[in-house]
């Protein structure tokens, strides 16, 4: 229990220490002198207060304001690297989606792959999991799936993961691999610019009681937000700027339940970079205003390439 707030407290106050391992000196210190147990329990209402006092001049209302879910109706090719997947983890079947990396692979968020056993990709068709529209379908099974090494369900962090795809996929008009961010796309770049998201999730809350989820591609576009800004509309120590990358939620417009996995991207020098994937959202609705949390493409650029062999800049 201790190590999570240590983390959750040098992400909040990390100015005050000049290395988490001088902090973690201190921890100990004053551990020993509160006490184990009384200690956890006034470590965590510091590190509490500390979230508050720094989050109030942002004047967030936590409240629920139910609105109308923004978005535009993708046209026909106009996503060619967006793929839809179907995946079973018994006894259910989930939707999700993902984006076309390279004709051999498809990257999604590893909470949509992990502990599944098998599952269906399609491709090319702005319809959701419609094999006849789509330009190509495949088989996948539990051997086709990577999940980064230290997600752990929980917590938000490392939520990226790869499907292999048993053949290449064939390149055309409706099927086409996007390229991975740039190492130079940071939180410093991104910040303030316009970005688009895309998917086949639920356009509204209403819709999530009897989880019905558009059979057709929408795509939302909105400006990058500050990660201090971000944590503030979150558990202390959910958002990492090293892991995620947020997206204005104003006016209700963002991702939703179905839309996991699929492409943040960013359009520069004439060309769409995959900068993020579909993490998480406000457990209290996709349309009360709340930012928008993807799984930042630059932290894990290493990983991919060396899972799937891609050159990374």
């Amino acid at each position: 229990m201790a190590s999570s707030f240590l983390v959750i407290f040098t992400l909040l106050s990390s100015s005050c220490y000049n290395s988490v391992a001088a902090y973690q000196s201190s921890y100990e210190v004053n551990r020993n002198y509160f006490g184990d147990f009384a200690y956890d329990f006034w470590y965590w209402d510091l590190a509490w207060l500390v979230w508050d006092k720094q989050c109030s001049k942002y004047n967030i209302n936590r409240e629920v304001d139910a609105r109308i879910t923004g978005g535009d109706l993708a046209a026909p090719n106009m996503f060619p690297y967006q793929a839809g997947l179907l995946l079973l983890r018994a006894p259910k079947i989930y939707q999700c989606g993902g984006v076309l990396i390279s004709v051999n692979y498809v990257l999604t968020a590893a909470h949509c792959i992990y502990m599944s056993t098998r599952g269906k990709v399609f491709l090319g068709s702005t319809d959701f999991a419609n094999p006849v529209t789509s330009a190509a379908v495949f088989n996948v099974s539990a051997s086709d799936f990577y999940v980064y090494e230290k997600y752990t369900l929980s917590g938000g962090r490392d939520d990226i993961g790869l499907i292999r795809l048993p053949t290449p996929a064939t390149l055309s008009a409706a099927v086409q691999t996007i390229p991975l961010a740039r190492r130079f796309m940071t939180q410093s770049f991104l910040e303030g610019k316009t970005v688009t998201t895309s998917g086949w999730g639920l356009t509204s809350d209403g819709s999530s009681e009897k989880m019905q989820f558009n059979l057709l591609l929408y795509y939302v576009d909105g400006p990058v937000i500050g990660m201090r800004e971000c944590a503030c509309y979150y558990l202390p120590g959910l958002v990492r700027s090293l892991n995620h990358i947020c997206v204005s939620g104003e006016g209700g417009r963002g991702s939703c339940d179905g839309d996991s996995g699929g492409p943040l991207t960013y359009y520069y020098n004439n060309k769409n970079y995959l900068i993020g994937l579909t993490a998480f959202g406000s457990a209290g609705g996709c349309e009360i205003g709340f930012p928008s949390v993807y799984t930042r493409i630059t932290s894990y650029l290493d990983w991919i390439a060396e899972r799937t062999g891609i050159k990374v800049d």
